[in-house]
This record gives structure tokens, C-alpha cells and sequence, in this order.
């Protein structure tokens, strides 16, 4: 059987409370004798093997230290970028004692006794709500962060500008005169509010051009779409919704004989070293994913620990255009 506070304070001369204290280092004063009977209760403690309980701990505080993040699929937290986001969300939890524990919202609905019976003590999403979970979202009434997406007016958000940054890049590509132009989206993208709102900004750049461009909007699968490059009539630039896009269009480029940025210019979302490393390397849209990360977590935080004087605050990140070596004017075909 372990050992108990009791049995430290027994030994150590002192009461429950003091061990208590000790323990989770609330040392007040710098009195030597304070000073030894604190070193000998954390000797004591270790002496006899105490383990806290952390479920009595949590009763008592009334909270957990324990951040819920609800998701539908692994492969959306751990694949770039949203690892990035992940672990800058993380370290900025810990620096407040907080854990993050990740939470399946499936069918089988233990995501939702996690969530009704206070075992974390908010809830976080990243870049996709998963499904079914609006409503248990409002109903438990715990402070939410949504990192990349948005719910509604109550749930506060950390969003990249995707609206202005799809209507910087295509600006770009009309700057440099490509008359037309696509916004390529693969199918299997699911659906989310970055990809209405990438489409917005690239059709306000396109109509805001006039006739004198056409825009075009595929939202087909990766073969589709490199057929229609091979086609007589293809577009000399086009905008990728991510990074993804953007390989698959530059292997099939190389594949069949089309030069980029020569024959087409290319631009797409999200600043990583993949696509730094990308020959040639690729111009993109990207924001800061680690701040994103970051003030998702002190909102969450404040939210938590004060929630009768803290605001209701949405961020919307500035997206910033790179420019590298796949997009240049149109060039000559044979």
C-alpha cells in the first residue's frame, strides 16, 4: 500500500495540510527552518514512495490541469502543418500546468463522457470541427479554442486571413499577366472554412480583374486535374488550396514535360520546409503556425481560470505572400 499524506506528516512532525502544501510546492517565506522541514517532507515523500492521486487532486481544485482536444482523424493533428500548430499549442499548456489529452469523437460516444463528466477542463479543436460535436460543444459549457476553424459567435477562433491571402497570391499571378488562371482543390479536401474562404478571395481577385481574366475553380481529383494540364486550352497559373495540391501538380508537371514557372505558374498554401525544398521552390501563402498555437492556448487558458472577466476575442492571423521560384509571366509555348 502507498504511503499517505498522513503518514509524511506523522514523520515529519507537521500537519496534513503543511504536507499538502509542501507538495505542491506552496512554500511561503524563506525562513531556514521553513526551509529544512520543506527539504525533509519532499525527502519523506520520496523515502516512502507517496504518489499523488491526481483524481483527489482534481475533485478538490475542482479542475483537472487537463485540456481536451476533440478530433475525428489522427492523420488531421499529426500531418503538416497541423503539427506544427499542435506542438506550439502544447508548450504554451504547459507553461500554465496544463496536459493535453487527445479525445476520438467517434460513434461509440465515450468522447462524450469525457467531456460531460469533467475530465478535462476545456476543449480544443484543430483546423476541422469534428462532427456530431456542435452540440456537445455548447451543452458541457466548457471553455473552447477552435485553432483554424469557425463555429459561431460564442465559440472563439484563431484563423489565418485566408480570404486576403487567396486574393494576394492571385493578384500576384495577375500582376505578372496570366490571363487565366485556376484555384485548383482536390476532392478528397474535406470540407471546411478555409476552403470557402480561399475560394472567396481568389474569385473577389478574379472579378475584380474584369474580363480581361478568366478564373476557373477545380474542385476534381488529382487525375482529372492533370488531364486537363495536358489539354491544348490549360491555364498558364494556377493556385493551390494547400501545399498537397501543389506536389501533386508539380510531379505531374515533370511527368509530362511542363515547365514550371515556364509553362505554368504555381502558387499555394502553407510556408514549410517542404515546400522551401520543392524544386523549384514554391511560392506560397503561409502564416505563423506556432503563434497560432500559442495565443489559441493563452485564450483557452484565460478563459478557463477567469472566465467572468475575460471577452469574447476572435484572431484572425495576417497571411504573408512568399515569393520564390514557381511563378514568373507567362512564357512561350511551342
Amino acid at each position: 500500500m502507498s504511503a499517505t499524506l498522513n503518514d509524511i506528516a506523522r514523520k515529519a512532525g507537521v500537519s496534513h495540510s503543511t504536507v499538502a502544501r509542501v507538495l505542491r510546492g506552496d512554500v511561503k517565506g524563506a525562513q531556514k527552518r521553513s526551509a529544512e522541514k520543506s527539504a525533509e517532507i519532499l525527502r519523506l515523500s520520496e523515502e516512502l514512495g507517496y504518489q499523488p492521486d491526481w483524481r483527489a487532486r482534481a475533485l478538490s481544485r475542482r479542475k483537472t490541469q487537463t485540456i481536451g482536444l476533440l478530433y475525428s482523424n489522427p492523420n488531421w493533428i499529426f500531418e503538416d502543418p497541423m503539427n506544427e500548430i499542435a506542438v506550439s499549442f502544447t508548450e504554451s499548456l504547459q507553461k500554465h500546468n496544463y496536459d493535453l489529452r487527445l479525445i476520438p469523437a467517434n460513434s461509440e460516444d465515450h468522447w462524450k463522457e469525457l467531456v460531460f463528466g469533467g475530465a478535462v477542463d476545456g476543449l480544443a479543436m484543430l483546423l476541422h470541427i469534428p462532427e456530431g460535436t456542435e452540440e456537445a460543444i455548447s451543452k458541457s459549457g466548457l471553455p473552447t479554442i477552435l485553432l483554424g476553424d469557425k463555429l459561431d459567435d460564442d465559440v472563439p477562433h484563431v484563423v489565418p486571413d485566408d480570404v486576403g491571402g487567396a486574393y494576394a497570391a492571385t493578384r500576384h499571378l495577375i500582376g505578372l499577366g496570366h490571363k487565366h488562371i485556376v484555384f485548383y482543390i482536390d476532392e478528397s479536401i474535406r470540407p471546411h472554412v478555409s476552403v470557402r474562404e480561399r475560394e472567396q478571395g481568389f474569385r473577389q481577385a478574379i472579378e475584380e480583374a474584369g474580363d480581361s481574366v478568366r478564373g476557373e475553380v477545380w474542385n476534381i481529383s488529382t487525375d482529372e486535374a492533370i488531364g486537363r494540364l495536358l489539354d491544348s486550352k490549360r491555364p498558364t497559373a494556377m493556385l493551390g488550396y494547400c501545399h498537397v495540391e501543389a506536389l501533386q501538380i508539380t510531379h505531374a508537371a515533370w511527368t509530362h514535360g511542363i515547365s514550371i514557372p515556364t509553362d505554368l505558374s504555381l502558387i499555394a498554401f502553407n510556408d514549410m520546409m517542404i515546400t522551401r525544398c520543392m524544386t523549384p521552390p514554391l511560392s506560397v501563402v503561409g502564416f505563423d503556425m506556432k503563434e497560432m498555437g500559442h495565443r489559441g492556448a493563452e485564450m483557452l487558458v484565460q478563459r478557463i481560470e477567469h472566465p467572468r472577466s475575460v471577452d469574447l476575442e476572435n484572431i484572425v492571423l495576417r497571411q504573408k505572400l512568399v515569393i520564390r521560384g514557381t511563378t514568373a509571366p507567362p512564357g512561350t509555348r511551342n
